[in-house]
This record gives structure tokens, C-alpha cells and sequence, in this order.
């Protein structure tokens, strides 16, 4: 035998292990999960969805897998082999009563399996769904108020300016009024250096720009944040011109 027999004559005997396979625990009542605790017990270490890769032909099965997956089923791998292709058929016109109960009780566990999977796996995408769009309209909310902080930021340096120069015209009347140290009543906080303000801007910037390329926005959402973006950088321009 050459080794393109060997190989077919291999593929063959596991093509016949996998439909025993599927047939025996039918008629043992047993679910993928089921055969696995069971396999579990004795040293192995498959879980369901191996179980179900190797049964939909997705993977293949090892030698030593297949002498436990054996014993879980209550016999030897030589047994299973042993016994003809023909009787580990899926039609189910030609399944005899007892097969056919345990197929049919086999059918409505992984029914059932799966709609708890599915069920659980569309909550979970709800909520990311639910957690993207309230990130979504933060963000946004976020963009909003930090136009309208850097607007008022502008009109208050404005008019410091103002009331600073007003209050050098006016300087012996300030010292008359308030002493020579006058000028420490007009200010609460060491100032905010336009350096500063440019880096927070600049921060600010790349964060929106992330979000914007993470591809998890809708188009409207993405429109009112490019908009931000936009209005943003063309402030941090006109700064950058006035340096």
C-alpha cells in the first residue's frame, strides 16, 4: 500500500469513527457538553466545541482523543470501526426506533443549547451596542462644551486684557486707591499660559480624531464630531499664525 492508499484508508477510518461517533451518543442521549464532562473524567481534555469541530468534520480527531471519546461512549475505537458505515447513517428513514428517539432527543437539547447561546450573545450585543451609543453622545456632549469653554476662555483673556491695560493707564489712582500692590487683587489664579491651552487643545484633538477612525460611530454622529474636529483645528491654526 503506497502512501496515497495509506492516507485514503486513514481518512476513510475516521470518516467512519466520527459518523459512530455522532450515531452512539444520539442513542446514549447525549449532548456534545455531556460527552465532554464525560471525557474529562477520564484524563482528557476536550471541550463541547472541539467535540462539535470534530463531529462536523471542522477538525480532526487524535488517536488518543479518539480511544477516550470511545470509552465515553461505552466502547473501544476497533468496535466502532468494526462496525459497518452503512448502520451509522443519517437518514433518518433508515434509523431503527431506538436511534431515531435519541437522535430526535439529541436534536431538541442542542436546539435548546443554541438558542440560550444566541440569546445570550445578542444581550451582549445590545449592551456593547447601548454602550457605544451613550459613549457616542458623550463624547459629542464633550465636543460641544469645550467649544463653548474655549469661546468664553477667548472673551475672558479679552477683557482681562482690557481691564489690565485700563488699570496701567490709571495707575496712581490704583495705588491711591489699593497700595502698590494693587495688582494682586485682580488675580485669583496664576494665569493660564497659552502654551498650556494649546496642549490641552492639541490632546483633545487627537482624541476626537481616534474616536472619529475607530469606525464604531454612525454616519451622523461621525458628521457632528468631524465638524468639531474641523472647527478645532482651524482655531489651533489661527493661534499658531498669531505666534
Amino acid at each position: 500500500m503506497d502512501a496515497e492508499e495509506t492516507a485514503a484508508a486513514g481518512r476513510m477510518a475516521e470518516d467512519m469513527f466520527v459518523r459512530q461517533m455522532r450515531r452512539r451518543r444520539a442513542m446514549l442521549d447525549l449532548s456534545q457538553s455531556e460527552l465532554a464532562e464525560r471525557v474529562s473524567r477520564l484524563g482528557g481534555s476536550l471541550y463541547q466545541q472541539t467535540i462539535a469541530k470534530i463531529e462536523s468534520g471542522q477538525r480532526a480527531v487524535r488517536l488518543q482523543e479518539a480511544d477516550l471519546i470511545a470509552q465515553a461512549l461505552g466502547t473501544t475505537v476497533s468496535g466502532m470501526l468494526s462496525q459497518s458505515i452503512d448502520s451509522a447513517t443519517n437518514d433518518p428513514e433508515e434509523m431503527d426506533v431506538a436511534e431515531l428517539v435519541g437522535r430526535a432527543k439529541s436534536a431538541q437539547r442542542q436546539r435548546e443549547e443554541a438558542a440560550v447561546r444566541l440569546a445570550a450573545a445578542q444581550r451582549e450585543e445590545a449592551e456593547a451596542n447601548e454602550a457605544t451609543r451613550v459613549a457616542q453622545v458623550r463624547l459629542a456632549a464633550a465636543a460641544e462644551a469645550a467649544r463653548h469653554a474655549s469661546a468664553e476662555l477667548q472673551m475672558a483673556e479679552a477683557e482681562l486684557k482690557e481691564i489690565t491695560r485700563a488699570s496701567l493707564k490709571r495707575q496712581s489712582e490704583m495705588n491711591a486707591a489699593f497700595g502698590p500692590r494693587w495688582g494682586e487683587l485682580m488675580s485669583l489664579h496664576p494665569p493660564i499660559t497659552r502654551e498650556q491651552l494649546l496642549r490641552w487643545n492639541r490632546e483633545h484633538l487627537e482624541q476626537m480624531k481616534e474616536t472619529a477612525d475607530s469606525g464604531t460611530m454612525n454616519s451622523r454622529d461621525r458628521e457632528v464630531l468631524m465638524k468639531s474636529i474641523e472647527d478645532l483645528e482651524n482655531r489651533l491654526k489661527t493661534r499658531g499664525d498669531e505666534e
